[in-house]
C-alpha cells in the first residue's frame, strides 16, 4: 500500500521563514551583512542571496549550522514562525504568572 502524502507548504514558504529570522537575528545583533558573512565564513553576497526573498537561494544544513554559530543561537530559531514564538511565549508567561499567584496566596 502506497500512503498518501499531504504537502500543507510549498519549499518557499519554508524558506521565507528561514530568511526573514536570519535577518531579524542578524539585526537584533546590530550586524552587517559582511559582519555576519565574515563569521559564518561565507561571503556577504551569500548572506544577501539568502536573506532576499527575491533571489532563489537554496540553503544547505551545513551554512545554516555556520550562521546559527555565527549569531550564538540555536539553529531551531530559524524555523519557528514569529507568530508561533509568540503563542508560545504566551503561554509559559500565563504558566509562570499561575505560579507566581499561587506563591503569593501561600505567603
Amino acid at each position: 500500500m502506497i500512503k498518501e502524502v499531504l504537502y500543507f507548504h510549498d519549499d518557499e514558504y519554508y524558506y521565507e521563514i528561514v530568511r526573514a529570522n536570519i535577518k531579524k537575528y542578524r539585526l537584533e545583533q546590530k550586524l552587517t551583512q559582511q559582519d555576519l558573512a565574515d563569521l559564518s565564513g561565507v561571503s556577504r553576497q551569500y548572506i544577501c542571496d539568502i536573506e532576499n526573498k527575491n533571489r532563489n537561494k537554496h540553503i544547505t544544513i551545513a551554512i545554516l549550522g555556520r550562521v546559527a554559530d555565527a549569531l550564538d543561537i540555536n539553529i531551531i530559531e530559524f524555523f519557528i514562525k514569529e507568530d508561533e514564538l509568540r503563542v508560545e511565549i504566551k503561554k509559559v508567561l500565563s504558566i509562570f504568572n499561575k505560579k507566581e499567584e499561587k506563591e503569593v496566596v501561600n505567603i
